[in-house]
């Protein structure tokens, strides 16, 4: 990930004509379940819709014009802006990242997010951000994955196997993998992953328990492995991330 990026994102800064920023706003204005947002080279907001505005728990006209960083903490707006800048700076989108958040009413979500370059006749002039929640997609789509989610979340520190998951979705292994692929994009084993960490940031946020601990609880195989998916999915490490909060 490229972390040199936002100081390169303050040199230059090229308004987003209308006509480059219409089609995406048109496309995600009511869309429910998603998150969307359009930047300035500058990183400032020059859009976001009403999924953004509940996410942030403010409306439009107090985010449009201010940065990423006015809104959360500081870890995690450094690991957002490096994407940013490396869609601006590279011109390629940023497909499919997992992403935790924080809802303004401090319950967690999963998030997969897409990120593009907003393009002037070729020009890159800002950066358009699409955020699906993986809540929503998991409640619509089958009891048996929504009852699998609620039994590793009951016993997070058991050695969960596939075929252990499947039999709780009362489905094949395969069947469980397929379903989880088109549901969440992401295949059984990362889904144990996602619940795994989702334990770990709320006793890191609301807990002392140390970082050892915390791994142990959840189920990691050790410490350094705990923190090595920590920092892969959430962009940070986990003693970071507690200090951000």
């Amino acid at each position: 990930m490229c972390h040199s990026g936002p100081v390169a994102v303050e040199l230059i800064q090229k308004p987003i004509p209308d006509q480059v920023l219409r089609p995406f706003t048109e496309l995600v204005a009511g869309i429910p379940q998603v998150m969307a947002s359009a930047k300035g080279l500058d990183g400032r907001y020059v859009f976001v819709n009403e999924g953004f505005c509940e996410r942030v728990g403010l409306a439009a006209d107090r985010i449009v014009g201010h940065r990423v960083h006015e809104f959360f903490p500081a870890a995690m707006a450094d690991s957002y802006a490096a994407q940013d800048a490396e869609v601006i700076a590279t011109g390629k989108a940023l497909r499919g990242q997992l992403e935790l958040i924080v809802r303004a009413d401090g319950s967690m979500g999963w998030y997969v997010t897409n990120k593009s370059a907003l393009r002037d006749g070729g020009v890159v002039v800002g950066v358009a951000v699409l955020s699906i929640d993986l809540q929503s997609q998991v409640n619509s789509a089958h009891a048996g994955l929504a009852g699998v989610i609620a039994a590793v979340r009951r016993d997070i520190h058991h050695g969960w196997r596939v075929a252990e998951m499947a039999r709780v979705a009362g489905l094949s292994s395969t069947q469980l993998e397929r379903l989880c692929r088109r549901t969440l994009g992401i295949p059984p084993q990362k889904l144990l992953q996602r619940l795994r960490l989702e334990q770990a940031v709320h006793l890191i946020s609301t807990t002392s328990m140390s970082m050892g601990d915390v791994a142990a609880e959840c189920g990691f195989y050790d410490q350094a492995s705990f923190t090595r998916q920590f920092r892969s999915v959430l962009g940070l490490t986990p003693g970071a991330y507690r200090r951000s909060r």
